[in-house]
């Protein structure tokens, strides 16, 4: 029998069984992508990562990350929870100072930030470069798929948006909208398939905590995800696309998103926009994390 250690961590937020979990397996060198894939679908969880020596110079690791039906080359919330696992398990340092850590991945390497603070560690993750395409899908159909009017999507294009994760990003009208949104899940798959795009993503300017600016839901039933609690890559995405179209304003923008109360696990997002002189957008993610869970995975020979 193999046993193989393995955390569960709560993302975006400090309080447990709330945010976005995540399971880690920190010692996974001796498995097979077969096997890392009905790990995923055991744990049932938005994604599960697997921590590999590194294979790149520099990077302090190399991840892989499965969602219960199929590999990301990258994402946010397992990106910040497997660092947290690791400073827990002992296998990273608890800094002293602000320190960065060098993830390897399918998406290159990605540089997160870890901060200490009071009351423990807080994370920050320099985004892939971002990506823009115009969607195809139109308004009536958009509208059907999220269960709503067509009335109350913004007057505001629907775009393909990654950030290192391909999201069908839709502006909505207000928080209202939002809240009740009633998702056909299949023709969510449908048109994010089409779209070629992990889901869709929907956002509105407007939040129920007077601390947070963006109110945020994902939706992934393609990859085994009907809602993702709290995403990371989804809310890079909406940085990314309020940066093209000017919603935080023209310049360097910094604001705090609210996620998962609809689905009781909610959590916040920091989100941050930087232009370079080329007029390159440069997009951070951050927040909290906490880990609920210690144990061993037990598998056959």
């Amino acid at each position: 029998m193999r046993r193989l250690r393995l955390l569960q961590v709560d993302v975006f937020t400090r309080v447990p069984l709330a945010g976005n979990p995540v399971a880690v397996l920190p010692d996974a060198e001796a498995l097979e992508a077969d096997e890392m894939q009905a790990i995923a679908r055991e744990m049932n969880l938005s994604e599960t990562t697997f921590v590999l020596p590194a294979t790149r110079a520099g990077a302090d690791y190399r991840l892989r990350i499965f969602t219960p039906r199929h590999e990301l080359p990258f994402a946010g919330h397992p990106t910040i929870g497997t660092v947290a696992a690791l400073i827990a398990a002992g296998r990273l340092p608890r800094p002293a100072a602000p320190a960065r850590v060098r993830q390897e991945s399918a998406a290159g390497i990605v540089e997160v930030t870890v901060t200490p603070t009071a009351s423990g560690p807080c994370f920050s993750i320099a985004m892939p470069s971002p990506v823009w395409r115009p969607a195809r899908v139109d308004r009536a159909r958009c509208a059907r798929m999220l269960g709503c009017q067509a009335t109350a999507l913004a007057p505001l294009p629907f775009e393909v948006v990654s950030a290192g994760v391909p999201w069908l990003v839709v502006a909505l009208d207000g928080l209202r909208t939002a809240r009740t949104l009633r998702p056909d899940l299949g023709l969510v798959a449908e048109v994010a398939g089409e779209e070629e795009a992990t889901g869709v993503t929907v956002f509105c300017l407007e939040a129920d905590d007077p601390a947070c600016a963006v109110h945020v839901r994902s939706f992934a039933p393609g990859a085994g995800v009907p809602e993702d609690p709290v995403c990371g890559s989804g809310n890079g995405a909406v940085g990314a696309y309020g940066a093209r179209h000017g919603l935080f304003g023209g310049g360097d923008f910094a604001y705090v998103a609210e996620q998962g109360a609809e689905v009781a696990r909610p959590g916040r997002v920091s989100v941050r926009g930087r232009r370079d002189a080329r007029g390159e957008w440069h997009l951070e993610v951050g927040g909290e994390a906490v880990v609920v869970l210690e144990g061993w995975l037990t598998l056959g020979a």
